[in-house]
């Protein structure tokens, strides 16, 4: 993990020291990202890809006949956009329980 990237994500550690920040966040990523939340975080993370190749299935047969693309046109709509924003969003995810489990740990 980098830590001086992702405290940018934490402005509550603002006003810690740097070796404070990596301390806190190491301990919520162990606590979020623990053994006992293997099986809810697959469970999270599969229903995601699956929503995610459905929309895409979606695009490719209604929308993109509708829309009368080309099948590279729609191959690269899906890399240019789909798939970023499948990124972006997991990013996301990934902070906001990285954030739930280090509200746990600050006073």
């Amino acid at each position: 993990m980098n830590f001086k990237r992702l405290a940018k994500h934490f402005p509550e550690l603002a006003t810690k020291t740097p070796a404070e920040q990596q301390a806190l966040l190491t301990q919520a990523y162990q606590n979020a990202f623990a053994a006992e939340h293997k099986m809810k975080l697959w469970r999270s993370n599969l229903l995601s890809a699956l929503l995610m190749a459905g929309l895409c299935f979606l695009f490719v047969l209604v929308l993109r006949p509708a829309l009368g693309m080309s099948q590279q046109t729609s191959a690269i709509v899906l890399m240019l956009i789909a798939f970023p924003v499948y990124f972006f969003i997991q990013q996301r995810r990934f902070i906001n329980q990285l954030r739930r489990s280090l509200h746990k740990l600050l006073p």
